[in-house]
């Protein structure tokens, strides 16, 4: 099984979210003003939930410009219940990770107990997300009802949504309009190559062939960024080749 494929590290849900909140400025907008109408901070969380909704499809990201795509909008313009879950479907598969196991298992039990092993074993994903991924997996099929029991399903069957599926085939967390959110402070220094913004913030400035900006960690997510960046880096001068 090749390694490195193509896998999101938020949940569907986050990034439809963040879908609808571009959709609601107008179908296209800055990293900065989808933030805030989102209620969050520009931060490598924050850049996560839009790289994976450009796997899932949802959106386009060129010039730190956010656009929603065809597919998000043939969802959001569905004519029925039936149609729109089958477009929801259809668009949670789209990453080669998630497609690649759906159709392994189709039919079959998912042994969602080492899911995490697979994915690390078999798709060359890092041990500290492997969990994430799995649930973000497992979450999905949950709700877009392709899992009957322990047993994934066709994309064309029916089964009885639960809860969570019924509430997101009509409305997939809806972006709440945001209060004016405070500017981040900036630090002093703009020199600094990395700095403490707060107890619990840190910014990291790089610069080099195809990477020249400043990412904010604040989390976990914006860490686990920060560790691939700096891996690819490594493997760049290891190789000689350019980034």
């Amino acid at each position: 099984m090749p390694k490195n494929l193509n896998y999101p590290l938020a949940s569907f849900q986050k990034a439809f979210t963040l879908a609808d909140a571009v959709d609601a400025l107008g179908g296209s907008c800055s990293v900065e003003n989808c933030a805030q109408k989102m209620q969050r901070k520009v931060s490598g969380g924050f850049m996560v939930i839009i790289s994976s909704a450009q796997k899932f499809q949802l959106v386009s990201f060129e010039k730190g410009i956010i656009t929603t795509s065809s597919e998000y909008k043939l969802i959001k313009h569905s004519y029925t219940n039936s149609e729109r879950l089958a477009l929801l479907r259809k668009a949670f598969l789209v990453p080669q990770v998630f497609s690649i196991l759906f159709e392994r298992f189709k039919g079959r039990e998912l042994p969602t107990e080492m899911l995490d092993k697979i994915l690390i074993r078999e798709f060359g994903v890092e041990e500290n997300t492997a969990g994430r991924v799995a649930g973000y997996f497992i979450e999905g099929l949950k709700a877009y009802g392709l899992l009957n029991g322990n047993v994934v399903v066709e994309e064309d069957q029916e089964v009885t949504p639960n809860k969570t599926s019924s509430e997101t085939v009509n409305n997939v967390e809806p972006v709440v309009l945001s209060k004016p959110v405070e500017k981040d402070e900036k630090p002093d220094s703009a020199d600094a190559s990395f700095i403490t913004l707060k107890s619990d913030r840190y910014e990291i400035q790089l610069s080099g062939p195809g990477i020249n900006g400043k990412f904010i960690i604040e989390d976990e997510e914006g860490l686990l960024i920060a560790e691939a960046i700096l891996k690819k880096i490594k493997k760049v001068i290891k190789g000689g080749s350019k980034v």
